[in-house]
């Protein structure tokens, strides 16, 4: 059996768009329980980023709700259930104890550069399996995204730390 029942392409990108709205939340909760400004600040930028992201993924829902789905199907959908049914962003419970820790900003950035890597990888798996060529782009552009973020919350955690 294919597992098509089981993870469609539809599925993960409705699966992506799920995880984009959790980042968005996270990210402006961050903004406004953040302490320190550049904390503050780069929260409330990636909560508008991922906005941007759930636009782009949205343009892909027709090309796949009409059964386009993924090469290697065998190999990949088990990885997506799998990867899934994995927390990406902190759940709430996570990023309130973050927040009850001694420095509750470096806290947060740990854990969203921790998120950021997770959807990365994500959407590097599902460019290198997406059937269509439109597809591969768009979670070609996602990933580097992500990388983006991951990178920016690296430097401003440092720029945060040295600062002290």
């Amino acid at each position: 059996m294919s597992g098509l029942t089981e993870f469609s392409g539809f599925e993960v990108i409705r699966a992506a768009m799920e995880v984009e709205n959790n980042g968005h939340r996270f990210y402006s909760t961050m903004s406004e329980k953040a302490v320190n400004e550049l904390a503050r600040d780069i929260f409330s930028s990636l909560a508008q980023d991922e906005i941007q992201h759930l636009k782009t993924l949205e343009s892909l829902v027709p090309k796949y709700e009409d059964g386009a789905f993924w090469d290697d199907e065998e190999e990949f959908l088990p990885y997506l259930q799998r990867f899934r049914d994995k927390e990406i962003f902190p759940s709430a419970e996570r990023l309130e104890q973050a927040l009850q820790e001694n420095d509750p900003d470096i806290s947060a950035l740990g854990l969203a550069i921790e998120a950021e890597e997770k959807f990365s990888e994500y959407f590097h798996v599902a460019a290198k399996h997406a059937r269509t060529s439109e597809g591969r782009e768009a979670f070609h552009w996602l990933a580097k995204e992500e990388d983006r973020h991951a990178a920016i919350l690296r430097e401003r955690k440092e720029k945060i730390l040295a600062e002290r």
